[in-house]
């Protein structure tokens, strides 16, 4: 072979395309390489092959027969000068993968997605790994930041996709609107979600749950409800309202078209309380000063007032000191609701003509017989009176056991003396915690 033949023939299985997979065998006896790398996809032409093309080159198979559309690999013969030659064409992948971002939202306190999740659509001839190319990213503050993901492919080659993150710095727990008070009858239905809303500054469906395992509506009383909202990201807040069980009609109900009424007989219920009683007086002090002051400044009115709103009925006492039973009930709820003091409208049952009403009240970690109605041959009222005691006062006090909380059993009538409005520095107080 001449000199410029072998140059020539050396230059005809130089590298095609630069990449992590180029490289060159060793050369043959005849200065002929015996390897050459193409991309995938690429059509080979006899120009990839020689720096200048022989005229005389003939290669078997035909290029055109080559499929260059995988990674895959071909021995092309071919002659020159009636001589033959051998080159191993390897087709390899030197594309990088390509791949669509998804952006991410999530929150502060949450996890950080798993690279995989962040991108779509990867394309390439070989497996793809995903990685985030400087680690998993940490976030101090909320906000947007843009993150870069690695993508590399089986034959090394990579690319970078930016992926948009949104860190929602969620500190802030939902908020709870429309939980309120209610009051029903015995027996009623309470509809607890009825005008409960939720809104929170991230989470557009904040969960929301109603704690009523305590209400009972078979039994007069007040009953908690703990309204419980909490947003994906686990802040929580929380509402209690209270439900109170009333025996019928005008014995606690109210409805929104009495809330002047309301407001009116518990600002009148302030101005008495706050001169008769003092913030150190125990519940027990405070309810027999409320009982007092009604038994002695609400003159009897037997039909100045129906038995039909309480707070109307209570304001009315209060503002012209004169009462039925009840007005005079009405007016020691209000005092003793602004006070904090749990108490419970209970009526004379059988009725035997006329009804009475008083109250069943919460003092000393028990419910309590207290009536301020002045009666005829009592010198004084009902203060803290258990069943039979109650019984045994004046006014025909009967009613009906199964409609009220399970009432004390332990007499206190020995430390209290209501005409005295008298608590005994003995009076057994029970610690709270019993």
């Amino acid at each position: 072979m001449s000199t410029a033949s072998a140059a020539f023939y050396a230059a005809a299985c130089v590298v095609v395309f630069a990449g992590p997979f180029m490289h060159k065998s060793s050369v043959n006896a005849d200065g002929i390489y015996e390897t050459i790398n193409v991309g995938y996809g690429h059509e080979l032409t006899a120009e990839d092959f020689f720096d200048e093309v022989p005229e005389d080159v003939v290669f078997t198979p035909a290029l055109s027969e080559i499929d260059t559309d995988c990674v895959t690999e071909a021995d092309v013969e071919f002659s020159v000068d009636d001589k033959s030659y051998t080159c191993h064409v390897n087709v390899v992948d030197l594309v990088s993968p390509a791949a669509t971002a998804v952006p991410q939202e999530f929150y502060l306190v949450g996890e950080v997605p798993a690279a995989e999740a962040t991108v779509t659509d990867i394309e390439d001839l070989s497996e793809v790994t995903v990685e985030y190319k400087d680690g998993v990213p940490e976030f101090e503050f909320g906000g947007e930041y843009d993150i870069d993901v690695l993508l590399t492919d089986t034959y090394g080659n990579t690319s970078v996709v930016s992926v948009p993150f949104t860190v929602k710095d969620d500190h802030l727990a939902p908020v709870i609107y429309g939980a309120k008070n209610k009051t029903v009858r015995i027996g009623e239905t309470v509809s607890y979600r009825e005008g409960v809303t939720v809104k929170d500054d991230f989470d557009p469906n904040p969960k929301l749950t109603v704690d009523n395992s305590k209400v009972d509506t078979d039994i007069a009383g007040m009953y908690p409800v703990v309204y419980r909202a909490e947003d994906e990201c686990g802040n929580s807040t929380e509402v209690t309202v209270y439900v109170e069980v009333v025996i019928g009609t005008g014995a606690g109900i109210t409805d929104e078209d009495d809330a002047e009424d309301i407001e009116r007989a518990y600002e009148l219920a302030r101005q008495v309380v706050s001169k008769i009683t003092d913030e150190d007086d125990t519940d027990v002090e405070k309810a027999m000063a409320i009982f007092y002051w009604a038994w002695r400044n609400l003159s009897y009115a037997r039909e100045h007032k129906q038995f039909d709103s309480w707070a109307d009925a209570a304001a009315d006492a209060l503002s012209r000191r004169v009462a039925s039973c009840y007005g005079t009930w009405a007016s020691c709820k209000a005092m003793l609701d602004v006070c904090g003091i749990q108490n419970i409208c209970i009526r004379r049952y059988p009725q035997y003509g006329r009804a009475h009403f008083w109250c069943l009240v919460y003092l000393n970690g028990g419910w309590y017989h207290c009536d301020a109605q002045k009666w005829t041959g009592s010198g004084s009222f009902a203060f803290m009176m258990t069943d039979s005691e109650i019984k045994r006062f004046s006014g025909n006090h009967r009613f009906d056991d199964e409609l009220y909380p399970e009432r004390a059993t332990e007499s206190v009538q020995r430390y209290v003396t209501s005409y005295r409005n008298y608590v005994s520095r003995n009076f057994p107080y029970k610690d709270e915690t019993d």
